[in-house]
């Protein structure tokens, strides 16, 4: 039998003796109509549940669980000549994911841009034995205990060639993760959805809640962004499979003088 479960929701193992997830019952994110519900691995392969792996630029692959497993991200594998990150994790893996993986390289460290990306995250870790590093900002979001977790606070060389730092925003240890050698050595932000990217080509935006729509202030997107343009990269990454191909760095600046010039009330007479 297994010793934990996944909130059917967001896809975070929790604790069997939890009652509630406590991740979709804060403001940032929601328990469905009718209220919580869980589910198991077991059940989720009996769905079908497999994770799709593809390629997205070299040395960079997404991981997505299909059906969903989680909240619908997709998370990244980043291979290094030191071994491989894997950042946001799967709610979802099974012997298959495992193999592929393996392929690759396997996992070297685990790492989260938020708790909403925790998914099966000490599952991950024991299949490749590999430490998983949360926030310590955010460590008491943690919905499943294990000794692979470790903490860290910024900066934070997560692997040679990856720098992972928290700007803060939508969680206090909010994480975005450099790595220097993507985009043909231009640099890559893998952003979470610390920073997301949106529709319209060359844009990002910044939000205390997605689903609910709840904004920062902007002092708050000021220092995100601030801390995120002093990296040097060219291409973005989210967790929702948004990207700003290029000049990203730029966007990432011009967004944010955007959205702290609607949140102060500069517009207001255009509403």
């Amino acid at each position: 039998m297994e010793s934990w479960r996944s909130c059917a929701t967001c896809g975070v193992e929790n604790e069997l003796d939890d009652d509630l997830c406590l991740i979709c019952a804060d403001e940032r994110q929601y328990l469905p109509p009718g209220g919580q519900r869980w589910t198991t691995s077991a059940e989720r392969a009996a769905e079908g549940c497999r994770v799709q792996i593809e390629e997205l630029e070299p040395d960079l692959y997404g991981l997505t669980a299909h059906p969903k497993a989680d909240i619908g991200q997709t998370a990244l594998l980043v291979r290094t000549r030191a071994g491989n990150l894997l950042w946001d994790v799967p709610g979802y893996l099974d012997d298959a994911a495992v193999g592929a993986v393996g392929d690759l390289g396997g996992v070297a460290a685990i790492m989260a841009s938020h708790p909403h990306m925790y998914g099966a995250q000490l599952e991950w870790a024991r299949a490749f034995g590999a430490p998983v590093w949360i926030s310590a900002k955010d460590r008491g979001w943690v919905r499943r205990d294990g000794p692979e977790l470790r903490t860290w606070s910024e900066p934070f060389e997560v692997l040679p060639d990856i720098e992972a730092s928290q700007p803060g925003g939508h969680f206090p240890g909010s994480a975005v993760a450099l790595w220097r050698a993507g985009a043909q050595g231009r640099g890559v932000l893998l952003s979470g959805d610390t920073i997301a990217a949106v529709p319209a080509e060359g844009w990002v935006t910044f939000l205390r809640s997605y689903p609910n729509k709840i904004p920062l202030s902007a002092a708050v997107v000021a220092r995100v962004a601030a801390a995120a343009t002093a990296l040097s990269f060219d291409r973005l990454y989210d967790n929702f499979r948004g990207v700003v191909a290029v000049d990203a760095n730029a966007a990432v600046r011009r967004s944010a003088d955007r959205y702290i010039s609607w949140v102060r009330g500069e517009h207001d007479g255009d509403t």
